[in-house]
């Protein structure tokens, strides 16, 4: 009898302990499952942040146009193609190994407007404004739960949209250019070349305040963003001509300088400066860095543009590079070589070179528009100005958009920074 009751208290137990023990494993399960799920979302939202980076960066990019130095600049083509250029982007990139189904749309999860300082955090505010844009942000959520199982079980569980990646990224063109500075493996974008700004004596006509600034210069040139060509024809940029020494001529007779920037006019170093630009090595004698907010720069420089170094001017058709604005010149005694007192950089493009009678080189070149990495920005004189409260932000943009209470000074018009700034 008392066999009988213990082998039934036995039966007892482990119907007992099955459950207990599926429930713990269930349990178990369940928080796997959840850490599966959190490590999942980290690197989704890591893939998806740098495929919405790669994105913005790829719309900045696309609004840094010579469109900008215009007279009536377009910016609504400038942002048709900034929204081709993010969503092909996009294309290019994956989460969790599947294309990013999202289509960016002007105006929807694509905005265009302004970074601008706010009283009441100490930062900056995204305001949206289609006027003279200068900040993208991109707002969206990957669609669905890309390849992951477990949200999808606990969205349909919970009727939720967990495990669901998105972002909000913003990237900014600031053009309060103090200088540049190249770092390791990323030169500047620049010529070792100075264009003639102002001619107080007159001998000069083809400066760039007259040619560029006064629009007096003519325009013949034309260059298509698209195929990245040069050819002839208007397209609403004035052109300045760069002529070097003539073979009887003297420093004073050219409107360009070749810059020593530590090539000491080896021609071999120089054609590798138009080439591929200037890096740390070349800055070495100023300090790795060219600051323009303390005066003018004295650098060594040459009237005289060897063939080789033409050549390289040649190659370099159709691309925009940072040239260097002189004003006053210093001539060498027995010498052809001089110093140039830098004052500014611009963007320049050049249109077309060739060799004169005289021997001396001509380059016909544009102002362009460029963004580098190597800019120096300096904060803008009126930012305590333009730290106000988000409502008086808001009430400066006025019907057609146009932010008048932002003052902007100091910009260089033709050189910005694209980063990242959300």
């Amino acid at each position: 009898m008392r066999h009988h009751q213990t082998i039934r208290s036995a039966h007892q137990r482990r119907g007992v302990i099955t459950p207990l023990a599926a429930g713990v494993l269930l349990v178990v399960l369940a928080g796997i499952a959840l850490i599966i799920n959190r490590l999942w979302l980290d690197a989704a939202s890591l893939e998806v942040t740098t495929c919405i980076e790669t994105a913005v960066l790829a719309a900045g990019h696309e609004m840094v146009s010579d469109e900008l130095i215009k007279d009536q600049p377009d910016y609504e083509t400038l942002m048709q193609r900034a929204e081709h250029s993010a969503n092909e982007a996009l294309k290019l990139n994956s989460v969790a190994g599947q294309q990013v189904g999202i289509q960016l749309t002007k105006g929807e999860n694509l905005l265009f407007g302004k970074s601008v300082p706010v009283v009441e955090t100490g930062g900056r505010r995204f305001l949206q404004t289609e006027h003279e844009p200068r900040s993208i942000q991109i707002q969206t959520q990957s669609p669905g739960r890309i390849a992951n199982p477990v949200a999808e079980f606990l969205s349909d569980l919970t009727r939720s949209h967990v495990g669901t990646a998105g972002a909000q990224i913003q990237a900014t063109l600031d053009n309060h250019v103090r200088g540049v500075r190249p770092f390791e493996n990323v030169a500047v974008p620049a010529y070792p070349l100075a264009i003639l700004k102002t001619d107080p004596s007159g001998k000069h006509t083809q400066t760039w305040e007259l040619q560029i600034d006064q629009k007096q210069g003519k325009d013949e040139y034309r260059y298509d963003p698209e195929t990245k060509t040069v050819s002839k024809g208007s397209d609403g940029i004035p052109e300045i001509i760069l002529t070097g020494k003539p073979r009887r001529g003297e420093i004073s007779d050219a409107n360009m300088q070749i810059l020593d920037f530590g090539s000491h006019f080896n021609t071999d170093t120089v054609m590798q400066q138009i080439l591929s630009g200037l890096t740390r090595k070349n800055l070495k004698q100023f300090q790795g860095e060219l600051l323009f907010d303390a005066g003018p720069l004295p650098v060594k420089c040459s009237p005289n543009i060897e063939n080789g170094e033409q050549d390289a001017f040649q190659e370099m058709i159709g691309q925009c590079r940072i040239c260097f604005l002189y004003d006053q010149l210093e001539e060498q005694s027995g010498s052809f070589e001089g110093t140039a007192f830098c004052t500014n950089m611009v963007g320049g493009r050049i249109m077309a070179v060739q060799r004169l009678d005289n021997q001396a080189c001509e380059i016909i070149l544009q102002p362009g528009v460029l963004s580098s990495r190597s800019v120096v920005l300096a904060a803008p004189e009126d930012e305590t100005s333009l730290i106000q409260p988000v409502q008086k932000i808001e009430q400066t943009v006025n019907k057609v958009g146009q932010t008048a209470g932002l003052k902007e000074s100091n910009q260089n018009k033709y050189i910005y920074k694209l980063y990242l700034t959300q």
